[in-house]
């Protein structure tokens, strides 16, 4: 059980880690930041925007952090608030054509990155991986949820 633990929590550092360094290198010529990568990819996604509280969820960031990535997304005229509602929080964030085209860039390098890493990997083992880490993510979350706190 001991050495489960520790393999786990190493390989998942790890790998999170690894795919901050790479996001923060693969992006900084864009002047980009790692933590705007899964802004903009969800955006991207999102041809109607987000409202910051759904940019929280699907990028798994406090209100606080992704407001702040936000703000500095729309200094760098990547991103608007397409202000539809007088509560700020309802109105949908939107790629700007400049965000758009640096969008395109990081789709590629993330398509790059994920032939890279996965490579060796078939199509079957991964799917089987896929699925078991997606029930250990889930069973963790009920884990927590039961603590009476967010995830």
């Amino acid at each position: 059980m001991e050495h489960r633990y520790q393999l786990f929590t190493d390989l998942i550092l790890n790998i999170s880690r690894c795919i901050q360094k790479i996001k923060n290198s693969e992006v900084a010529e864009l002047g980009l930041k790692g933590k705007q990568v899964q802004c903009m990819f969800i955006l991207d996604k999102k041809k109607d925007g987000a409202s910051l509280t759904e940019l929280c969820d699907l990028c798994n960031e406090d209100k606080g952090a992704m407001s702040r990535t936000v703000k500095e997304l729309m200094n760098k005229d990547l991103v608007y608030l397409d202000e539809q509602s007088t509560q700020k929080y309802r109105n949908p964030i939107k790629l700007t054509e400049k965000g758009k085209s640096d969008s395109a860039i990081i789709l590629d390098k993330i398509s790059t990155m994920l032939e890279m890493g996965g490579s060796g990997i078939t199509e079957t083992e991964r799917g089987i991986f896929y699925k078991a880490l997606t029930q250990i993510s889930n069973n963790l979350t009920q884990i927590c949820e039961n603590y009476g706190g967010n995830k």
